[in-house]
C-alpha cells in the first residue's frame, strides 16, 4: 500500500435503544453503542448474535423496530419520529463478504459506478477513480475485468469502490471469509492502513478474534443479540466481564474453584525445577499433544477443572503422563457471576 495523508475525518456514530429481532428470536435486542470519529471497531461473534443485524441497521438495508442513529448531529433513524435516511444518502461505504462486483464492467467501471450513478462529472470521476486505484496499489489493471483479478485483487476492488464517494462511515461485513489464511492477514493490515489514512470511521463484522484482536481500536463482544463487553483488545483479554467473553477472545483455562487462567501462562514443571515462589500448582495428566509450529500445545486433565485444559509446551508427553502444572495467582482472571 502506499502512503498517503489524511483527507478527511469520520463521522461520530451514535445508537441508542435500536431493536431489530426476527421471527427466530434472532437480530439485534435494544442496544446502545457510541462510535467516536476514525475509530475502527470490530464487532465480534459467534453466527446469529446479531452482529450483522446492527450493521445493516447502520448501513439503512434494514429498518429498526425501535431506536435512534445518529451521525454527527444527523439523526439517520429515527423510529419514534418515523425518520429514515436511505443508504445512499447516509454518507457511508460498504464492502460485503460476496464483494458484488459487477462481472462485466472494467476495474475502474466497477470502482467508478457509485459515482456514476451520484452523477459526478467525468473528469472528476475520472480523477477520484485513478487515485482510490493508487491508493489500493491498482492503477495497472483499471482496465482489467474482475475475473482476470486474483481473489485480494478483487478484494482491493471492493474496497476501493467503498472509499471511492470519500465516506465518513465504512462498514465491512466479513469481507475476507473467503479467502485463506496467509491472504486475509496481509489484506487485513492493508484495510486498517487504508482506514487510518482516510480518517474513516470504520466498523468491521467478523467473527473471527484473531481478526478484531490485530486491527481494532476497540471491540464489541456479541451474544444472543447483546453487547456483552466492548473496550480495547488489552482490556478485552486481560479483564473479560464474564466467562463468555473470556473464551471468545483468547484460549481460557477455568480453575476448580472459579475463575481461569490464559494458557500461555501456565507452565509445566520439568522434574529438574520446581514451582517458584509467587505460583501454585496442579495436578494433571496429559490426554494429547497438537504441534502448532514451534511448539505444542497440550490438552491435559486437570482434577476439578470442568473441562481439559490447553498447555503450551516445547516437547510432547505421551498421553497418560502424569504432569503438574504451574500459575502465578497474579494471573487468575476473577469473572463476575
Amino acid at each position: 500500500m502506499r502512503a498517503v495523508a489524511i483527507d478527511r475525518l469520520g463521522t461520530r456514530v451514535v445508537v441508542e435503544g435500536l431493536r431489530r429481532t426476527y421471527g427466530d428470536g434472532s437480530g439485534l435486542l435494544p442496544t446502545d453503542l457510541v462510535i467516536e470519529p476514525g475509530e475502527f471497531l470490530s464487532v465480534l461473534g459467534p453466527s446469529g448474535c446479531g452482529k450483522s443485524t446492527l450493521l445493516r441497521l447502520l448501513a439503512g438495508l434494514d429498518r429498526p423496530q425501535r431506536g435512534r442513529i445518529r451521525f454527527g448531529d444527523r439523526v439517520v433513524c429515527d423510529v419514534e419520529r418515523a425518520v429514515f435516511t436511505p443508504p445512499r444518502e447516509r454518507g457511508l461505504g460498504m464492502v460485503f463478504q460476496d464483494l458484488a462486483l459487477w462481472p462485466h464492467l472494467s476495474v475502474a467501471a466497477n470502482v467508478g459506478f457509485p459515482l456514476r450513478v451520484a452523477g459526478v462529472p467525468w473528469a472528476e470521476l475520472a480523477t477520484r477513480v485513478a487515485e482510490v486505484l493508487r491508493r489500493v496499489d491498482l492503477d495497472a489493471a483499471a482496465e482489467k475485468m474482475p475475473h482476470q483479478l486474483s481473489g485480494g485483487q478483487q478484494q482491493r476492488v471492493a474496497i476501493a469502490r467503498a472509499l471511492v464517494a470519500r465516506p465518513s462511515l465504512l462498514l465491512l461485513d466479513e469481507p475476507l471469509s473467503a479467502l485463506d489464511a496467509a491472504l486475509r492477514e496481509q489484506l487485513l493490515g492493508e484495510i486498517r492502513s487504508l482506514a487510518t489514512e482516510s480518517g474513516v470511521t470504520t466498523v468491521f463484522v467478523t467473527h473471527d478474534r484473531a481478526e478484531a484482536m490485530s486491527v481494532s481500536d476497540r471491540i464489541v463482544v456479541m451474544r444472543a443479540g447483546h453487547i456483552r463487553q466492548h473496550g480495547s483488545p488489552e482490556q478485552l483479554y486481560h479483564d473479560p466481564a464474564d466467562a463468555f467473553v473470556a473464551e471468545f477472545v483468547g484460549t481460557f483455562n477455568p480453575l476448580p474453584a472459579g475463575g481461569g487462567v490464559r494458557a500461555e501462562r501456565v507452565r509445566l514443571i520439568d522434574d529438574d525445577t520446581g514451582p517458584a515462589a509467587d505460583e501454585v500448582t496442579l495436578d494433571a495428566i496429559v490426554r494429547a499433544a497438537v504441534f502448532t509450529g514451534g511448539t505444542y500445545r497440550l490438552r491435559c486433565e486437570v482434577d476439578g477443572a470442568p473441562r481439559p485444559w490447553v498447555v503450551p509446551h516445547p516437547r510432547a508427553p505421551d498421553p497418560g503422563t502424569e504432569v503438574r502444572l504451574a500459575l502465578r495467582t497474579a494471573d487468575v482472571i476473577t469473572l463476575a457471576s
